[in-house]
């Protein structure tokens, strides 16, 4: 964990931010719905029916991804898996708002792996042409770890640096603070980050096959991501991805660009408890604090938590528990904005960080919905859970990752 101070002359801000997910890719209209409390019903997804998953549904992005669609050529395609291009067409939407032109970008944008799809089209043809000759030329860069980073460089001209962190579901965070860190320490004056994920059935056994999702409400796709319920019963896995354009406030304001907020500060921990996927309250404790360390801020000067809370019945409860103890027992509004995303995983610290400035920025707070029959460790300490309009300054935004790897972003109006 650090509590290494920012730098006062390299504050970080966000001109631009783009999201796919399976509520669309207009940010407006998404964020509407946050700050209504509609969601959108889940799909059913063909390869958990077929391969008879206990958890059969799944959050799509709606929208087209051809080579045309995101704006590639043929070419470029060959070497795109579905999260690349997902990314891409995130990053297209976060550099219009932006308005920027520059070409020495950092990027720093991934997903919790490869293309995994790349990975089973090559045992495919090894098992059916029994010669490595049938392999396709293009498969390396489309399965290798980097490759949304390496596709966005190629396909945006990028010159600024650029890799990808995978850190499980804290990977979209963790990528932002990489990049922020890039700029405050002098590297780059702006930089493309966040995370995508992409639906794939390999990554649906596996979770399915370790009871994390929510096996109970096949039938109840509306409701089926449920942070804080009394019933919750685990997490609805989505893909999706988030993007921003980071800057320097120099330079921002130099070029005329409308700032969305700032990234204040950052933390980081690792629970340390020889557990892979159980959370630690006081791993969850002490990535915020170092944020808050970072950023320079009281913890009574935050107010709003956009929380990691997926909807498994021992995550919500550790973070809350975390967050009571960073606080002395202060109650500070939170909400979970999963009840309408899903989970999605490596793109998750992203898009929330996303949302939360948007909740900076225009005054409201996303409920939590379907989080009632609240969990009964939590009627005496409530998340959000109806629409509410409230004056806010600054919020931390959690991600919490599988092996326990923790960020906190602390994030502030612009």
């Amino acid at each position: 964990m650090s509590h290494a101070r920012r730098r006062s002359d390299r504050e970080i801000v966000v001109t631009g931010a783009g999201v796919l997910c399976h509520m669309g890719d207009e940010l407006p209209v998404i964020e509407a719905m946050l700050r209504d409390g509609r969601g959108v019903p889940f799909a059913t997804y063909p390869p958990a029916v077929d391969l008879n998953a206990r958890c059969q549904l799944v959050g799509l992005y709606p929208g087209e991804l051809s080579d045309d669609d995101v704006g590639v050529t043929k070419a470029q395609g060959r070497f795109m898996g579905r999260q690349s291009r997902l990314a891409l067409a995130a990053a297209r939407r976060a550099m219009a708002q932006a308005n920027i032109a520059r070409r020495d970008l950092a990027v720093v944008v991934g997903s919790g792996a490869g293309d995994v799809r790349t990975h089973v089209e090559i045992q495919d043809r090894l098992a059916e042409s029994r010669s490595m000759r049938r392999v396709l030329p293009t498969v390396v860069p489309r399965l290798m770890a980097s490759t949304t980073s390496a596709n966005l460089v190629n396909v945006l001209r990028t010159t600024g640096p650029s890799f990808t962190t995978s850190a499980a579901c804290a990977g979209g965070a963790y990528n932002l603070l990489l990049a922020a860190m890039l700029i405050e320490s002098g590297h780059c004056e702006a930089a493309i980050a966040g995370g995508c994920e992409q639906a794939d059935p390999h990554f649906h056994a596996g979770f399915d096959s370790m009871r994390a999702y929510n096996a109970d409400d096949n039938l109840r796709p509306d409701r089926a991501s449920r942070p804080y319920a009394a019933d919750r019963a685990g997490f609805i896995f989505a893909e999706g991805a988030g993007i921003v354009v980071l800057e320097t406030r120099t330079a921002a304001e130099a070029r005329g660009a409308t700032i969305l907020g700032v990234i204040r500060g950052w933390g980081m921990s690792s629970d340390g408890e020889g557990d892979m996927v159980a959370p630690s309250p006081d791993g969850a404790r002490r990535s915020m604090e170092a944020a808050l360390a970072h950023a320079a801020l009281a913890p009574d000067a935050i107010d709003y938590i956009n929380t990691h809370g997926t909807s498994t019945p021992a995550g919500d409860v550790s973070e809350v528990r975390a967050i009571r103890a960073l606080l002395n027992g202060r109650h500070v509004p939170y909400s979970s904005t999963k009840g309408y995303t899903g989970h999605t995983v490596s793109a998750a610290g992203a898009i929330e960080a996303i949302f939360t400035l948007a909740m900076l920025r225009s005054g409201w707070l996303a409920p939590s919905i379907h989080a009632t029959p609240l969990d009964p460790e939590l009627v005496d300490y409530p998340p959000v859970i109806q629409p509410t309009s409230r004056s806010l300054t600054h919020a931390l935004s959690n991600s919490f990752g599988f092996g326990g790897t923790n960020v906190t972003l602390a994030l502030s109006a612009a």
